[in-house]
């Protein structure tokens, strides 16, 4: 048995599920009823929480839908015979979106209400999110406003608790309140601005999956055209994830006001590039407006009143029903009789353009009270609770009910589905705009600040949660809001934002308080810049996060804030590395350094790693040791072995970044004896990510692949995309080395691009890129390869990975014959090869492979013979394969020794390439070591070694035919033809 506390105006919708016995009791004011034990919706009794304290009791279980009187539905013949599939499609795991769209009044609410009413009797769980029309947007409204339905219409408090399960915490970050009911949810995990979000969402799709296994749902998302740029990204999010679930979303929205929301405009584009189309609602036909006023006057109407009403109605429902109700309180529809008069006629001022006047009109039924009781109402938003309407409008408890009862009546107000604290709703938009048009500006705005202040008054244990709202009616509230207090709320607003991931949001409110200047002093305009700039990394707007943490820092350094500066010094020579403005980044580090002086202590020693990583990405590899040099000595003077773990976690991946791969894997493993492993899961990611692909240039596949198994399901979780398509595509690679099926693999990186397309990075685009070529040119389609290389190179970012677009690129020109373009390339971008006896980046070794091998095709032997040293220091790192161009490094090495002349050395390498290749096992570079160490012979021109060549070269044509490789196939071909 579940106790309920009710009040008055307050409905309950039973679950059939679930049995009710009422009692009822009278209590003291104050006093609470505890819920009673509950069995879980499993039929398992849900284990009790000691840890948890007693349960705020829910005060009221709410049906997802109003139950106020409804018109009867008619038409809509077409929609739902399209609608209907939908729903039932998902029973079966198919889930899809849809989205209803044109002008107010034409039943796009009715239409989705009635499909979930259909959904439920097929057994859905349906919840309702709607979005509101603000200045400043709640973030994720709709969607909290769904996870509070589920959480009103769970078996009981535990029931729910054990649904949210691990996504308890990114749960509570869209809808708050949900902390005052499970005060123990612990706190979300510390992650940058942008995998925050991702990781957000993907919580939030798990949980919806993990809820959709139990039993089908359906969301309604009303008035999109007001929601906010988080409540659509997560949209998006969702809409590529339901595919294979029980679940449909609907949405709706108002057409003709996507110009007010470019977010709204983007998320459809996006959705239409995914398939889904909107529908756009007409107006009913004139046999459903009959029907319609059938239903409204109980009898026949005439068809002289249906086609006028038609007619000027356009059809839409709602301006059917409200000029219907007009007419009928002007006494024009019926006789003294009671019969349909043969007279009747609208006035110009009956038409639906002036629906918002024929409202008005209606509202004057009401008197002077009571119109302003509602425009109070209207004020507070288009849901409202009765006690804030009481504080608000000053109104004798007593005559508010009347009011209240009085405009259910009218159909001016309809029981809401959001709960007890929001019980009432307008029954249109129109309705309370048109309350809103009755009253001057300044009573607006007045009323604005006595909502605000009520608010504040009447939820001191939510304020967090509302502070949304009350920045909102301060805003409103124009000269009788307090700047400062305006400043406040709209901070609390922002931080709310960004607790909640809703970047765009917290930004704007952010900009709005630092718009009061005046109200500021230097910490908190210090401390405004700092956290605006925290919404803009998660928005990717690097040049303003630059900008804004300059003069945070400026200012943290005037008041003399250590722990400020320090903070603020690393954010800024990050955000300075993101847009590649090195030095800058450098000199930023440097400047926190010298402020902290020769202090010995962990911010100096995390300064040092700032500083190192700066270095690094800048291809300064000793500024880079000595700084991690400094690092070190001052753990090991604090003795800190958790910082030294830390520390060498970074100099692995700075020796990562420097194709250092033996050292890489190293320092990880000394960072992990040290307690590395006690990482946050982003830091965790930071290490696994870097540590991979060491290991499978290193050729152990099995520590990598046993590296990837903990990487990839939590790459994907904390959404870094890079990390996700390289374990993706190294699984791809892997398989096809075993089993060569170009369409297979080419199907695998399609997937892989498209399902991160949502976080594409310069370095993701380079690797998809690169990848992309590598197949076409397998495929034998060089044209598509040389055009994937082409942006490789222009999308390759100048850092440590710089050289595999560079490479690619040559590579391909050299294939298809230009020496021309190829050559030019290699003149520009030459600084980019190793040098000699120095550590150089990531990027540059395997572009010396690409170098090579195109040298060789090009048929310039003495420029590829000349890089046979490198080739030799390249194996000298221990690289055995180099990914993603996946090019064995004996094999470059015997190709740059046959160039050189060096045939004994080429024929040892060739030798030990094939060894290699066995041992990975990789059927295709067997047959290119062939190919290779083929050409070296006809080069050689030796006794037997024509004869060699050929045995080679049928061997290798016989994998080229086996995986469908044309163009491989001509150049075996013509190499064959020299054998004879």
């Amino acid at each position: 048995m579940r106790c309920i506390r009710t009040g008055t105006f307050c409905f309950y919708q039973p679950d059939p599920n679930f049995p009710v016995v009422w009692e009822f009791a009278a209590t003291e004011a104050g006093s609470t009823i505890e819920p009673a034990e509950q069995p879980a919706a499993t039929g398992d009794a849900a284990p009790a929480r000691a840890d948890r304290p007693p349960a705020v009791p829910l005060a009221l279980e709410v049906s997802p839908f109003s139950l106020a009187e409804r018109t009867a539905f008619v038409g809509r013949e077409t929609e739902l015979s399209a609608i209907r599939p939908t729903i039932d499609r998902a029973l079966t795991g198919h889930g899809s979106m849809l989205m209803l769209f044109d002008g107010p009044g034409v039943g796009k609410t009715r239409l989705a209400m009635e499909m979930a009413e259909y959904a439920s009797r097929k057994g859905f769980r349906c919840a309702i999110g709607r979005c509101y029309e603000r200045d400043g947007p709640f973030p994720f409204l709709p969607f909290a406003e769904i996870i509070e339905s589920n959480l009103a219409q769970a078996a009981s408090l535990d029931d729910y608790y054990r649904q949210m399960g691990p996504n308890a915490a990114e749960l509570a970050q869209i809808a708050p309140s949900l902390r005052r009911v499970f005060p123990d949810i612990p706190q979300p995990l510390e992650l940058p601005p942008a995998q925050q979000r991702r990781y957000l969402f993907q919580s939030f799709s798990e949980a919806l999956a993990r809820a959709a296994r139990t039993r089908p749902n359906m969301y309604l998302l009303e008035d999109l055209h007001w929601a906010d740029e988080s409540s659509l990204a997560l949209l998006i999010h969702l809409a590529n994830r339901i595919a294979q679930l029980p679940v449909v979303i609907v949405a709706t929205y108002r057409g003709g006001y996507t110009d007010d929301n470019p977010a709204l405009v983007r998320t459809l584009e996006e959705l239409i590039r995914m398939g889904v189309r909107p529908q756009k609602l007409g107006g009913l036909s004139q046999a459903a407006v009959g029907q319609m006023l059938h239903e409204l006057s109980q009898r026949e109407a005439p068809e002289s009143l249906v086609s006028l009403i038609f007619e000027e109605s356009q059809g839409y429902p709602f301006f059917v029903e409200e000029v219907y109700r007009h007419l009928i309180e002007e006494g024009k529809i019926f006789d003294s009789a009671g019969q349909f008069r043969s007279d009747i006629k609208i006035a110009e001022s009956d038409l639906p353009e002036n629906v918002r006047l024929i409202i008005s009109r209606r509202l004057k039924r009401l008197d002077e009270n009571e119109r302003r009781a509602l425009a109070a109402a209207a004020v507070i938003g288009r849901s409202f609770s009765f006690r804030l309407l009481t504080e608000v409008s000053q109104i004798d408890v007593d005559e508010l009910f009347t009011v209240i009862e009085k405009a259910q009546e009218m159909g001016t107000i309809v029981p809401s589905a959001e709960g007890p604290e929001r019980p009432f709703t307008f029954s249109h938009e129109l309705v309370r705009q048109t309350l809103l048009a009755g009253i001057s500006a300044p009573r607006q705005e007045r009323l604005h600040a006595a909502v605000a202040d009520a608010i504040e008054r009447l939820y001191p244990g939510a304020v967090h949660e509302r502070a949304g709202e009350i920045a909102d009616h301060l805003h409103k509230a124009g000269s009788f809001a307090d700047d400062q207090k305006l400043v406040r709320w709209l901070t609390l607003a922002g931080e709310s934002a960004l607790d909640a991931t809703a970047f765009g949001e917290a930004r704007g409110n952010f900009r709005s308080a630092l718009s009061h200047q005046s109200a500021l002093d230097p910490r908190q305009k210090a401390d405004l810049l700092a956290s605006l700039a925290t919404a803009e990394r998660g928005l990717y707007l690097w040049e303003m996060v630059v900008a804004n943490l300059r003069g945070a820092l400026e200012l943290y350094f005037n008041l003399a804030d250590r722990e400020a500066i320090v903070r603020t010094v690393n954010w800024l020579t990050d955000a300075l590395l993101w847009v590649g403005r090195f030095q800058e980044g450098i000199e930023t580090a440097q400047r926190g350094l010298a402020y902290l002086q020769a202090e010995v202590s962990v911010e100096r020693a995390h300064l040092f790693a700032t500083l190192a990583q700066a270095h690094a990405v800048g291809k300064a590899y000793e500024p880079a040791q000595e700084a991690l040099h400094e690092a070190l000595n001052i753990a090991s003077q604090l003795s800190d072995p958790k910082l030294e773990a830390r520390l060498l976690a970074v100099r692995s991946m700075i020796n990562g970044r420097f194709f250092r791969l033996r050292e890489a894997v190293t320092d990880w493993l000394l960072s992990q004896q040290l307690g590395g492993a006690d990482l946050s899961p982003w830091q965790r990611a930071l290490q696994l990510g870097s540590l991979y692909p060491a290991l499978l240039n290193l050729g152990r596949l099995e520590d990598a692949v046993r590296i990837a198994d903990e990487l990839e399901p939590l790459a994907r979780k904390i959404g870094h995309s890079f990390w996700v398509a390289l374990c993706l595509s190294a699984r791809a690679w892997i398989e096809f080395a075993k089993a060569p099926d170009l369409a297979k693999l080419e199907a695998g990186f399609q997937r892989v691009w498209k399902a991160d397309q949502e976080a594409s990075s310069a370095h993701l685009e380079v690797h998809s890129e690169v990848q992309l070529s590598l197949v076409d040119f397998f495929r034998g389609n060089w044209t598509s390869a040389l055009l994937h290389a082409q942006t490789s190179r222009r999308r390759e970012p100048e850092s440590s990975i710089e050289g595999f677009g560079v490479g690619t690129l040559f590579r391909q020109l050299s294939y298809v014959g230009d020496q021309d373009g190829a050559l030019a390339i290699l003149d520009e971008k030459r600084a980019l090869l190793p040098r000699s006896g120095r550590p150089n980046t990531a990027g540059s070794w395997p572009m010396l492979a690409l170098v090579i091998e195109g040298l060789v095709m090009l048929g310039e032997d003495s420029q590829a013979g000349q890089l046979y040293p490198l080739a030799c220091e390249l194996i000298g790192t221990g690289a055995v394969v180099l990914w993603p161009y996946l090019r064995f490094t004996q094999t470059i090495a015997g190709l740059a020794a046959a160039a050189a002349r060096e045939w004994e050395a080429a024929e040892e390498h060739f030798k030990i390439a094939m060894q290699q290749a066995e041992s990975f096992p990789y059927l295709l570079e067997k047959a290119e070591i062939r190919r290779f160490h083929a050409m070296m012979l006809l080069d050689r021109a030796a006794r037997d070694d024509r004869d060699r060549a050929q045995t080679l070269l049928t061997e290798a044509m016989e994998t080229y035919t086996q995986i469908g490789m044309p163009r491989h196939i001509e150049m075996t071909q013509a190499l064959l033809a020299r054998c004879r």
